[in-house]
């Protein structure tokens, strides 16, 4: 008899699902009220903050990959790097795909635009400014740092504790710096290329990345950053607050990096912790596990929210929110099930996890 087990993560982080659930909330919350049809500017002072739920997806993305990389290379000293890219692959390209056409098909209809061959290779993170389907700048970050950051770590033969810690450092620093070149003469307010390019923006997803090589290889270092983790939690949410009270380049400048040293700390203090009843919430799982399709599809949603607000226009403005709402959740659902669970289950089939034998163990 051949008794064989699989690498990767068999139960869910209760502690992560909340951070997940936290972060598409943050998200749908902020392009809600945005498109709001009445202007509230003075809910939108808070609101706004709700954008950087997407570099809370960073550090969980990077820790998630990270995690999968690292206690793979454990415990078979190395990475199938093949299958590791295709199950990344089937499982975010396909559902990408699927809202990819449902967004352009509105957009061919509303003003017959052809499609962008470049959405097809995640390039429009890019572009000076990205058409349609905003949302997917975050995607093409992640699909580049999918893609290149093992393949780095494979061509530099990176592995060892120090020379990860170095690269990494290097690697996080760079957003920073990049984008306080490109803003000494000011930053530009349209939405494109300086928000969204990958290198602009990859410091969460490293961080993640580098504290699962922390958690995997280092017991030791990833209990004095469990211990530290209080503090810088708190020193990042003093200088957040103090960015505040300076002019907004700053916070495009050094604020993105703090907010993911912030959000990667939290991520620490939370990820070992006991978990509670609201944390094991059966709301929250649901939320956490349909929040990549929630946010390929409430865009849409908040659009066709808008259309039918701007056909019945004897309901009160404050109508949108229900209705928005409630299409946000029935297509989050729908979406889920129809197409992500599918992309699962073609990914788990075709491309299953790395197993060995217990002829291997002994």
């Amino acid at each position: 008899m051949n008794d064989s087990r699989s690498i990767g993560p068999v139960n869910r982080n209760s502690h992560l699902d909340l951070l997940r659930a936290l972060a598409i909330g943050m998200v749908v919350a902020y392009h809600v009220l945005q498109m709001c049809p009445q202007p509230l500017p003075e809910i939108m002072r808070i609101a706004h903050y709700g954008q950087y739920g997407v570099d809370l997806f960073f550090v969980l993305s990077g820790w998630l990959i990270g995690g999968l990389y690292w206690n793979e290379r454990v415990r078979f000293g190395g990475v199938q790097l093949g299958r590791f890219w295709l199950r990344r692959w089937l499982r975010t390209i396909p559902p990408y795909l699927a809202a990819l056409a449902l967004s352009w098909l509105a957009v061919f209809i509303q003003w017959r635009k052809p499609l962008d061959l470049g959405y097809l290779v995640f390039i429009q993170n890019y572009y000076e400014k990205i058409p349609y389907f905003l949302v997917s700048w975050s995607l093409c970050i992640e699909e580049h740092f999918y893609l290149l950051m093992p393949l780095l770590l494979l061509v530099f033969k990176v592995h060892g504790g120090r020379v990860v810690f170095v690269v990494f450092s290097l690697l996080v620093l760079l957003a920073p710096a990049c984008r306080w070149a490109l803003s000494l003469d000011g930053i530009d307010t349209a939405f494109g290329y300086e928000q969204t390019a990958t290198h602009l923006r990859m410091e969460g997803l490293l961080l993640g990345f580098w504290l699962a090589h922390e958690q995997v290889n280092s017991p030791q270092r990833w209990g004095i950053l469990k211990r530290m983790s209080p503090w810088v939690l708190a020193v990042a949410a003093a200088t957040l607050i103090a960015l505040q009270f300076v002019a907004e380049v700053w916070m495009y400048r050094l604020g993105l990096t703090v907010l993911a040293v912030g959000l990667a700390a939290m991520l620490v203090l939370l990820v070992e912790r006991k978990v509670g009843r609201f944390t094991t919430a059966h709301w929250v799982r649901a939320v956490a596990q349909a929040s990549f399709s929630v946010y390929l599809t409430h865009p849409l949603m908040i659009h066709v929210a808008r259309k039918f607000m701007a056909m019945f226009q004897y309901i009160p403005w404050q109508g949108y929110f229900p209705v928005v709402f409630l299409l946000i959740v029935l297509a989050g659902a729908a979406f889920y099930f129809c197409v992500e669970c599918t992309s699962i289950f073609l990914r788990d089939l075709w491309v299953p996890r790395r197993t060995f034998s217990t002829t291997e163990l002994s």
